[in-house]
């Protein structure tokens, strides 16, 4: 009987789709994520193939690569004869799958926070070592922060908080500083309990990156009492970002090299976590510095490198070391990224160390951006009572929110005016969220800009 089973799984989400404005996914009730989930498909945005080598791996290794709503899985064919759950192909030492990454969605720069070059390319992968909060992330663990280091609008650094990380999101460009300016930054995702709300069984709260469910209606405001509390996880909170930033790179590559100003110099290039190089070669010149050296990578086969460049005594140039993507269909066919699968280590392994499967289930998240939210009305607008939004800069006929707020395709908009309770009819005036197809970068900041007719406001 030919059987086969889930080798590993990835699961792709992106909480422009899954959040409701600042309210994560997780922390919306059961009825609400079930909507949300079963809105959210990742071919909406992403399109996920294997390459060319890895179709052929993937057949010799008698594998399945199957396209899913959440991401995509492979399955392998089972070792009929073997008293346990192994493939029926050994995969040896050297055993390497890519799947490319294609955008579907022209917008989804607009709408997707990826730090200062997110046009780039971005290299995921099992190497990555990134396990938070029982979640296995493809992606490279969101940075400390960095005080020499300039941060544009919207980066994120990771701060250690117990067991997980609190997250912090740039307002607007900012640095370089000997800590974090706190005005610069908010803490992501924000937390949702409110010890003075009133909240019903089943209702779920975010704290300090945990999750609560209550238990019955009303319950208390110590969300350790077990008998009005449940807690329901803590949230891993990472995201692809510029930590994930590769170049992707030909047969032949072009490698600048004129910030060492160097008369000669040495470029290894590494496969993998390899310590023997897989090519060497060396540069100089009669006078003056190099400035740009073209490495021959004929010789290599697809896939991650890392570039190392030496000094003319050998020594190391950390700031011309880089990851490279090996790959001349990623260049031709526009690649937003790649996920790249090994073999594995500890709970990123593939296999036991008896050769038996261990089914591990992947993550990659991408973070919703967040702008700041620009009204333009065709002629001078009056602000209500209560408004969300102020008049920018003089204008009369601009208006614009005080801070950057996510863009999500089901969050709600702001209010021109709140609703007068000292009437029997609701005088509340609700501006519309703004759609992820135009946003500006002006002063530092982001903006999302929306033209509007003009709206009458109560006096």
């Amino acid at each position: 009987m030919i059987r086969y089973r889930r080798c590993f799984q990835v699961d792709i989400s992106h909480d422009y789709f899954l959040s409701r404005g600042e309210v994560v996914w997780e922390a919306q009730n059961d009825t609400m994520r079930a909507a949300l989930t079963r809105e959210h498909s990742v071919g909406r945005y992403l399109e996920i193939f294997p390459d060319a080598a890895t179709e052929a791996t993937l057949r010799g290794h008698r594998m399945l690569f199957r396209v899913t709503e959440t991401g995509f899985l492979v399955a392998v064919r089972l070792d009929e004869s073997a008293p346990d759950i192994r493939p029926a192909v050994a995969p040896g030492p050297e055993f390497a799958l890519t799947f490319a990454l294609r955008l579907r969605d022209a917008r989804f720069a607009n709408y997707t926070e990826l730090g200062p070059v997110g046009d780039g390319f971005h290299l995921f992968g099992n190497d990555s070592a990134n396990r938070v909060a029982g979640v296995n992330y493809l992606s490279r663990p969101v940075p400390a922060f960095d005080p020499a280091r300039r941060y544009e609008a919207g980066e994120i650094r990771a701060e250690a908080s117990g067991t997980t990380f609190d997250l912090f999101v740039a307002l607007r460009d900012t640095g370089p500083a000997a800590a974090p300016v706190a005005a610069d930054w908010r803490r992501i995702p924000a937390d949702t309990f409110d010890a003075t709300a009133t909240y019903q069984l089943g209702d779920v709260v975010l704290a300090g990156n945990r999750l609560f469910r209550a238990l019955v209606n009303g319950p208390g405001s110590n969300l350790n009492n077990a008998a009005d509390w449940q807690p329901a996880g803590t949230l891993g909170n990472q995201y692809a970002g510029a930590a994930d930033l590769a170049t992707a790179a030909g047969s032949l590559f072009d490698l600048d090299v004129s910030a060492a100003a160097l008369a000669q110099c040495t470029v290894r290039v590494f496969r993998g976590a390899q310590i023997v190089p897989a090519s060497e070669q060396h540069f100089s010149v009669a006078s003056g510095t190099l400035t740009h050296v073209q490495l021959d990578l004929r010789g290599l086969a697809p896939g991650p490198c890392r570039l190392e460049v030496l000094d003319g005594v050998l020594a190391p140039v950390a700031s011309l070391a880089r990851t490279v993507y090996l790959s001349t269909a990623a260049l031709a066919q526009g690649w937003f990224g790649a996920i790249h699968i090994g073999p594995g280590v500890a709970d990123f392994a593939l296999f036991n160390a008896n050769g038996t499967l261990r089914t591990p289930a992947y993550a990659l998240r991408f973070l919703n951006r967040a702008t700041r939210w620009r009204y333009i009305f065709p002629a001078a607008q009056s602000l209500g009572a209560g408004a969300e939004v102020a008049l920018e800069g003089g204008s009369d006929r601009r208006m614009v929110t005080a801070v950057p707020r996510a863009l999500t395709r089901f969050g709600g908009g702001v209010r021109l005016q709140a609703d007068d309770t000292t009437t029997t009819a609701s005088e509340e005036v609700l501006l519309p969220p703004p759609e992820p197809h135009r946003i500006r970068r002006q002063n530092a900041e982001w903006f999302s800009e929306t033209h509007l007719p003009n709206l009458t406001v109560g006096p």
